[in-house]
């Protein structure tokens, strides 16, 4: 259906319009992070019901990503990217727009579907139109480019806030998102023959959903309405059905909007678990870092940003190279590296003190760039790379749902288990905590993420490496 492009000037302009797609969607994963002190004293909420501003986004991407995926790969990729675009142009304005905490977070459900039909899209153009030997670096400029823009939202959000209004953060958007669909009909190949006609599993993709909103609503209303209540009780048991129907209802589908098939493969199942990992600490901390910037050291949303960005040059400065460097040597090396870096930085965190300073953060910072820089293409790549012959498409919608999903599952853990530290925080803003209660959950979120990351070093030297197979080469090779 989709031909190799060969021509290496229109492979840069697939990889440029790809990494700019999840550019985008990243950094509107990651902008609100450190206007949300501002945003939660406007509408008057704490840090839960505040979570569910970041946690829309990301509920919405997580939910239906397979499911776009599933229509962009047949054959629909320039229609499915350029609408996403359109969408999330409009729910952009929206939520600048949103007088009411509801009305924010139906317009942030809004961008996030259009983010999820560019995020689906956006990686099918490095793994259906660029050479196996090139896909390596693809993958890594994306993940680049998606690490620098969750690190980098935080200071264009600082900024932005401080000077004019967290309202710019959403209206910046609008421009950019018509420009991107103009941009994406040149660039994006048309399919080379007719795709073929396919259809569509809605059952499949409304269970999924199901499954996905009911564990994140049972995770995040658990603390606040208890865990034996009514509420916790139905969305608990909403998550059991809904999972166990999506496995059936998959199972003895034809044409399944996942093949659930593919996770009998314990490689396959390991690098895809550790990279849902490896992003759940990503959202987590970084939902969480700009709050004890700026309640626990005091320090203005400008200046946090600013903070922020040591993590992102780093991550920029390593994300490419690592990824082309994965494509010699393979990817597991790198992921370890970046557990290892996960691991430190979720060590500082867990001990850190207000009365440190500013500086005792900078180590933190500088470990935080170079874990997402280091991991994000080779993580992505043994998705790709481990999935089974014939399941590449469905390997990638794995990857890229697990971006997202686990974003929003790091939010809702840091948020419970923060809850779960302090128990007085709930339904207090968090400008009313003092400084003890806010640094007691703090801490316990750095412990969770550190148990996170310590299971992602497990998971990464336990699957063993393999290399990409490159034009002119019969061989792959399996390394212990």
């Amino acid at each position: 259906m989709y031909r190799v492009v060969e021509n290496p000037t229109h492979q840069k302009l697939l990889m440029l319009i790809s990494a700019f797609a999840i550019f985008m969607d990243s950094l509107d994963s990651s902008i609100v992070n450190v206007a949300m002190p501002v945003i939660a004293a406007e509408y008057g909420v704490d840090i839960s019901a505040g979570s569910w501003i970041v946690m829309a986004y990301l509920l919405i991407m997580a939910g239906f990503m397979l499911a776009f995926g599933r229509v962009a790969d047949n054959g629909k990729i320039r229609e499915v990217f350029s609408i996403g675009f359109f969408i999330f142009a409009a729910g952009s304005l929206l939520s600048a727009l949103a007088p009411t905490l509801a009305v924010m977070i139906g317009a942030r459900a809004l961008q996030g579907l259009g983010a999820s039909m560019i995020a689906a899209a956006a990686p099918l153009l490095v793994t259906r139109f660029l050479p196996e030997g090139k896909r390596g670096l693809g993958m890594g400029v994306i993940a680049t480019t998606g690490g620098v823009a969750f690190t980098f939202g935080p200071p264009l959000g600082g900024l932005l806030t401080a000077f004019l209004s967290w309202h710019w953060i959403f209206l910046i958007n609008v421009p950019i998102g018509i420009a991107a669909i103009a941009f994406a009909r040149a660039v994006i190949p048309k399919p080379a023959s007719k795709p073929q006609k396919k259809p569509f599993d809605w059952k499949g993709t409304w269970l999924m959903f199901a499954a996905i909103a009911s564990i994140i609503l049972f995770l995040e209303r658990g603390p606040v309405l208890g865990w034996t209540s009514i509420e916790s009780i139905v969305t608990g048991t909403v998550f059991a059905v809904s999972l166990v129907w999506f496995i059936l209802h998959a199972l003895r589908s034809d044409n399944p909007l996942l093949n659930v098939r593919i996770f009998t493969s314990w490689k396959f199942s390991a690098v895809s678990v550790s990279y849902l990992l490896t992003c759940g600490v990503f959202a987590g901390v970084m939902y969480m870092v700009p709050y004890y910037m700026q309640t626990s050291l005091s320090l203005d949303a400008a200046v946090s940003g600013f903070l922020l960005m040591i993590s992102a040059v780093i991550t920029a400065l390593v994300g490419i190279p690592v990824g082309a460097w994965s494509d010699r040597i393979g990817c597991r090396v790198p992921c370890i590296l970046a557990a290892l870096f996960r691991i430190s930085f979720c060590l500082i965190l867990l001990f850190i003190l207000p009365e440190w300073g500013v500086i005792a953060l900078i180590p933190a910072l500088v470990c935080m760039g170079f874990a997402f820089g280091i991991s994000g293409g080779p993580a992505t790549t043994r998705i790709v790379q481990f999935s089974p012959k014939g399941e590449e498409g469905a390997g990638t919608a794995v990857m890229i749902t697990a971006d997202f999903l686990g974003g929003v599952i790091g939010v809702a853990a840091y948020v419970v288990m923060f809850a779960f530290a302090v128990p007085t925080s709930v339904g207090i803003p968090v400008a009313e905590l003092s400084a003890d209660l806010f640094l007691t959950g703090f801490h316990a979120t750095a412990a969770l993420g550190l148990v996170f990351g310590i299971i992602t070093l497990i998971l990464s030297a336990a699957v063993p490496n393999l290399l990409a197979r490159r034009e002119g080469e019969n061989a792959d090779a399996d390394q212990a």
